[in-house]
Order: C-alpha cells, then structure tokens, then sequence
C-alpha cells in the first residue's frame, strides 16, 4: 500500500470508530488496530490532516515513534470523501461501497 491508500484505511477505520459514538480516538488505539509500523502512521495521519479530512490535535512526544495525537472526529470534508464512493475512489485509489460495514485490511 501507497501513503494515499493507507489514509483511505485509516480515514474508513476514523469513520466508522466516529459512527459508533467513539469520538476519541488517540495514537495508541491506532497502533494496536492497525499493527502499522510508526512512519507508516505518521505519513498516513498528517496526509489525512493536510487535506484537512480529520479533526486533530496534536501533542509533544511520540509513543513507540507515533505521533502522539487525538482524533476527535472528521471534518465535513471528510464525512464528503468516505460517503460518496466516487471521489473516495479518486482520492485514495480504491472503492468503498458502504463505509459503515467496510472490512479492513491492515496488510
């Protein structure tokens, strides 16, 4: 996976964490779930902060070379690109026909 398709994962998994009224979700969450070494993370986290998708705060410190970071929610930009499948697909390179129940791959 590029740096492009590990933030669509990431962003699916912030989605669908964020619909169950999980508001929160920090770095060391991101870690246990994806199994992603910490360049791989980080590169996939500010991509989606760049493009202004995620709702983030970022705090000094790293944990196990992570960014320390709180994700509180998607911007509606965000909530835009996970929920119609087109410009998901032009973003992050690979379709997601319903996000809610979308199995993830951390490979």
């Amino acid at each position: 996976m590029g740096i492009q398709e590990d933030a669509g994962r990431l962003l699916v998994f912030v989605y669908q964490e964020y619909t169950k009224d999980n508001s929160w979700i920090d770095s060391k969450k991101v870690i246990e779930t994806t199994k992603w070494n910490s360049g791989k993370i980080n590169r996939a986290i500010m991509y989606l902060k760049d493009m202004n998708a995620i709702k983030i705060n970022l705090f000094l410190g790293n944990t196990n070379g992570v960014y320390n970071f709180g994700i509180n929610g998607l911007t509606p930009f965000g909530i835009q690109l996970v929920e119609n499948s087109e410009e998901f697909k032009k973003n992050f390179g690979f379709k997601l026909d319903n996000p809610s129940s979308h199995k993830l791959k951390w490979d």
